[in-house]
């Protein structure tokens, strides 16, 4: 067992040393040894596993070096550009725009057309107009619910056969319901009002 002076010594001499050293002693540290392995081991060993050693390593270099450059990158990426760095850069950007607007002339005239005139989008066709909804008259009314203020009725329509529970100013099939009473349910769309009484249909 090693006393205390002995592991700070043996420290002080590897950093008394040279770098490559000091990281070689660590290195080795790390393995478990005292030193690295010499060229014989190494011959020793099969080629696969050579192979894989040497494969190992260098893969961990270039984990190392991406590490390194993404924290230089973001590093770099924190700094502020001096005043007169800007200052070129805007001119550089002012001058780019300028060249820009110089070939648009040229990029405005196709180049394997006769005439070489300047392209013009047609105009779009207008959009049609909307369809008018037709109100579907043939609506039923089967059921109608009334409590506390609230008022219900249960419709039956071409597009709902199976059936549709609608509030006072709710919206069915381009009606409006307007008035639900126990015996009826009057629904007003487009300027057309139509009843509809309990169990029958029609207006």
């Amino acid at each position: 067992m090693t006393s205390l002076a002995q592991i700070v010594q043996l420290r002080l001499s590897g950093m008394a040393g040279s770098p490559l050293q000091f990281a070689a002693c660590r290195l080795a540290a790390m393995l478990g040894r005292t030193d690295l392995p010499s060229r014989s081991e190494l011959a020793a060993l099969r080629p696969a596993t050579r192979v894989l050693i040497l494969g190992f390593a260098a893969w961990i270099g270039l984990v190392g070096v991406i590490t390194l450059s993404a924290m230089i990158s973001l590093e770099l990426s924190t700094v502020t550009a001096p005043a007169w760095f800007s200052r070129t850069a805007s001119a550089a950007k002012a001058s780019e725009a300028r060249a820009a607007a110089g070939f648009e002339n040229i990029v405005q005239r196709p180049l394997f057309l006769r005439n070489r005139q300047v392209f013009v989008a047609a105009e779009p066709a207008p959009a049609p107009p909307p369809p008018v909804a037709t109100l579907d008259s043939g609506i039923t009314l089967k059921g109608v619910f009334m409590s506390d203020g609230v008022a219900k009725a249960f419709l039956i329509t071409t597009q709902s056969p199976v059936g549709v529970w609608v509030q006072v100013d709710g919206q069915i099939n381009g009606w409006r319901v307007a008035a639900v009473t126990p015996e009826q349910v009057v629904l007003e769309g487009q300027g057309e009002k139509l009843t509809v009484p309990l169990h029958a249909s029609g207006r």
